[in-house]
């Protein structure tokens, strides 16, 4: 059996794994904190590999990050910047082409005699489409204490041929310093533009940039968006580097098994376009110990292979031993957007933000619609074979899940606050968790050092939840707590100017009583005016809520906290813990997920909520037969 053919078998005996587990015909409708994840990939073998998706959110923190100056079309104008030398001279933001290039790479030469220098630098890789000389630096050296002595940076400089690649690297200045070869880093390669703009609905946008000029970068709008109504004069973008199979696992080597096509790992791309819903839409690569291959082709280089910022892989462990996986990375923490593939395509999108989320943080509610004329939403259905499907990989077996329609019209997100475990080895009970409200009818003024107490009869919080403080105002005091006018003129008692209190926001509760209740760490600015507006809360029911939802508790350095949230009149009343887990030695964060979601091989009986683990993604399957690519909007659960 060639390797194509046998590469071809095994995502086949993948693929009927998924048919057998999750009940799916051959047919159309088959389908910003910067640190690491570790990922465990089981040992496999090559005859039964061990599948797992994995997904490495963005690489590094943004290059670029400025304002939009105009748009036309898919072509977005930036303004000159002032130098960096010259502040008082204006420069272009960008390199012509930088942005939108493939990145060449080289290995540093150490001096043969021993002198720590760099003598020389080897292009390993000339790279392509350069319109001007990119910059390469050298990393720091690891030797010498003494700033041009024994210790001095390294400078190069690039010179380009008329095929817009680095035909070769002067060595300026060999520096002092390096006991081992240096990294070489050079600038270049894919780019894509991501929407900063807090203010926005189209906020964690990301376009690809095909091309760049000095201030001007031209985007894929492969889904035909208003480029002019998401990209608005003087709103905030960010740029990023994006991964390729090199960068990400390394170009000349990597922690994956090696070989040939027959032995090597794989790691499995899911086509964007040309999908005909076989095994042809994934396209393995492996390392051959030199440079990445196509199984279909083991002879071109295929380590700049673009993996875009919301999408995952599949990784075939063939080897016989386990592997610890490490991805280092960004991790987002504002919201973003998935992209939903067109009727009867497959999307393998990322969780993108470095945690373990549950199925309805992926796909929420609004994305949702149970109407055949609405091509946009995905569609929730009783009926798994008219529903859209999602499907994860869980412990290297495909399991399928659908969404019944359950809570598809939540409004308004309901919220609960819990505090640390106070049962046994840190677990949960009852009294550890919060969903309420009240009125506040006095708070204290005190000077600096001294916590704001707060009264509101019977509010029934205990110490160490965490408390929203909305609405006070007060009367402005000064050090000596003798109220002020707008000048800082002392003024008589109820004629201070009116301002909101230092006490709105959320703090620590400490020191309760049945009335009163203070606030850890705030003293007062202001004496507190009763006027009815000023209320505290832990909590909120949320709207539109249809059936009891699931809740999960995520930090707090425990785990396996689980709760279901009770429904009465469309609002979360009562949330009810369910398993109390254990070591939840702080606070952890209480998350309410909307459900509905049904897992293939459960019956009627609804899953409610699946996990997807950190670092993981989910292979989405679009049964609606008049689905149209498009995007839709994720928050982040913990925001």
């Amino acid at each position: 059996m060639d390797s194509i053919a046998q590469a071809r078998l095994h995502f086949r005996m993948l693929c009927l794994l998924l048919t057998s587990v999750c009940g799916f015909a051959s047919d159309s409708n088959t389908g910003d904190f910067a640190g690491s994840i570790s990922i465990a990939l089981p040992a496999g073998s090559t005859d039964s590999p061990y599948y797992r998706i994995i997904s490495p959110s963005l690489k590094g923190q943004a290059v670029f990050r400025g304002l939009v100056d105009s748009v036309s079309d898919n072509n977005i104008s930036f303004s000159r910047v002032p130098d960096l030398l010259d502040p008082t001279t204006l420069s272009n933001p960008f390199k012509p082409g930088m942005l939108a290039c493939r990145k060449a790479r080289a290995t540093a030469n150490l001096d043969a005699d021993g002198n720590q220098t760099v003598s020389s630098l080897t292009i390993d890789y000339a790279g392509l489409a350069y319109q001007v000389a990119p910059e390469i630096t050298i990393d720091l050296p690891t030797e010498g204490n003494q700033s041009g002595v024994n210790y001095e940076v390294a400078q190069v400089e690039a010179t380009l041929g008329g095929a817009d690649q680095i035909t070769s690297i002067s060595v300026l200045n060999g520096g002092k310093g390096y006991a081992f070869s240096p990294k070489v880093l050079i600038e270049g390669g894919p780019h894509y533009l991501r929407v900063a703009d807090l203010d926005s609905n189209h906020t964690g946008k990301f376009f690809k940039i095909v091309s760049n000029s000095g201030a001007n970068v031209i985007v894929d709008n492969n889904l035909s968006e208003s480029i002019s109504s998401i990209f608005s004069a003087n709103s905030p973008v960010e740029i990023f580097e994006a991964w390729t199979l090199g960068s990400l696992f390394g170009y000349d080597s990597t922690s994956l098994n090696e070989g040939n096509s027959s032995s090597a790992d794989y790691v499995y791309v899911l086509k964007s376009v040309g999908q005909d819903g076989t095994t042809n839409d994934f396209v393995p690569y492996f390392h051959d110990g030199t440079a990445w291959r196509a199984v279909s082709d083991t002879v071109s280089d295929y380590g700049d292979v673009i993996i875009p910022p919301d999408k995952a892989m599949i990784i075939a462990r063939r080897a016989s031993q386990p592997l610890n996986l490490v991805l280092s990375g960004t991790v987002r923490t504002q919201g973003t957007f998935i992209e939903l593939p067109e009727a009867h395509k497959r999307a393998l999108i990322n969780n993108p933000f470095g945690l373990d989320i549950m199925l309805s943080d992926l796909i929420p509610p609004l994305s949702l619609t149970v109407s055949d004329s609405n091509f946009s939403g995905w569609l929730a259905n009783e009926s798994q074979e008219i529903a859209d499907n999602v499907r994860i990989l869980n412990q290297g077996v495909w399991e399928t899940f659908w969404h019944d329609g359950t809570n598809m019209g939540i409004t308004t997100k309901a919220y609960a606050t819990a505090r640390a475990g106070s049962g046994v080895g840190g677990s949960l009970s009852q009294q550890d968790i919060s969903l309420a409200n009240g009125s506040i009818t006095h708070m204290s003024n005190p000077s600096l050092g001294t916590n704001v107490t707060v009264t509101s009869p019977g509010h029934g919080l205990r110490n160490g939840f965490m408390v929203t403080i909305e609405g006070a105002s007060g009367y402005k005091t000064d050090d000596n707590k003798s109220q002020v006018d707008e000048n800082g003129t002392v003024v008589s008692s109820g004629s201070g100017l009116v301002i909101e209190s230092a006490a709105n926001g959320i703090f620590l509760v400490s020191n309760s009583t049945a009335n009163t209740f203070e606030l850890e760490g705030k003293s007062g600015n202001c004496d507190f005016i009763d006027n009815g507006n000023a209320f505290w809360s832990t909590g909120s029911g949320g709207a539109g809520y249809t059936s009891d939802s699931m809740v999960s508790f995520v930090g707090g350095g425990g785990s396996g906290g689980k709760g279901i949230a009770k429904v009465n009149a469309g609002s979360i009343t009562t949330i009810l813990i369910t398993d109390p887990g254990a070591g939840y030695l702080e606070a952890p964060n209480l998350l309410i997920h909307s459900g509905g979601w049904k897992r293939m091989g459960a019956g009627r009986s609804p899953s409610n909520d699946f996990t997807v683990p950190a670092g993981s993604g989910i292979l989405l399957v679009r049964n609606h037969s008049g689905g149209v690519a498009t995007r839709v909007p994720i928050r982040n659960p913990l925001k």
